[in-house]
């Protein structure tokens, strides 16, 4: 073999260990990147996430951003949507009631005094979650909204369609409900109502407060609601942008 061609057998050996220097080197910055965005999250949650680089601590996330209407019920009565990092993740949902000066979390009461941190803003919001139609056609006396309950330690997701009289407390109750299935769930003054997407002839009635799992089958024809809802679901812009979003190190 000439000198002329053990040069270039050297060089094309070098070039092809650069080559795979520089691909070791992008992989092992990607992992990295990568691991570091990944939070710690306590055991609390059954099976565990991994934890960041360094076991890095989840850190709280305050939230400045515009409230914005997701459904209205009438001029005086609607969902706001606050304290969300997008239309689909974090923030909470409130009912609201301008005439009767009520604010109330659409969620486990007290759930907004804690602070939202990485995890919970990567989850999706239980109200904003629920896709099908929902309809109000009950009275100011009534607050219902939709939901969801997750299990990250069982890996389960149930919706539900929590109803509250204010007038009388011992008829609230609480509806699980397939939220991928149900093309409507209509809230009346003594009932939840829902309709099956392939089933618009009837209704199944859950009178409150829900005393068992049982329900009465109403024909379509028959079911006459007063319906006061201006909005037939939930709903959100979001072309809104938080203003700031701070991270704090616990």
């Amino acid at each position: 073999m000439s000198d002329e061609k053990k040069s270039e057998g050297t060089e094309l050996g070098l070039k092809i260990l650069m080559i795979i220097a520089v691909v070791i080197f992008v992989i092992w910055v990607l992992w990295n990147v990568v691991v570091s965005m990944i939070p710690t999250v306590g055991g609390s949650f059954g099976a565990g996430f991994p934890g960041g680089s360094g076991g890095r601590a989840i850190r709280d996330v305050e939230i400045d951003v515009e409230p914005q209407v997701v459904y209205r019920i009438d001029n005086h009565r609607f969902f706001t949507l606050e304290n969300y990092l997008n239309c689909s993740f974090g923030g909470f949902v409130y009912y609201n009631d301008t005439n009767k000066k009520i604010k109330v979390l659409a969620g486990n009461e007290g759930a907004d005094k804690i602070p939202q941190n990485e995890f919970t803003i990567s989850q999706p919001n239980g109200v904003m979650d629920f896709h099908s139609n929902f309809i109000y056609a009950a009275s100011d006396n009534i607050i219902a909204y939709p939901g969801s309950n997750v299990s990250y330690k069982y890996g389960f997701l149930n919706y539900f369609i929590a109803y509250r009289n204010l007038t009388d407390p011992s008829k609230n109750s609480e509806l699980k409900v397939i939220g991928s299935i149900y093309d409507t769930i209509t809230i009346t003054n003594d009932a939840i109502y829902t309709q099956v997407s392939n089933a618009k002839g009837n209704y199944k009635k859950y009178p409150t407060p829900k005393k068992s799992d049982d329900y009465e089958w109403i024909n379509a024809s028959d079911a006459h609601f007063n319906r006061v809802s201006k909005d037939d679901h939930f709903h959100c812009d979001n072309t809104i942008k938080p203003r700031r979003v701070k991270y704090i190190a616990n």
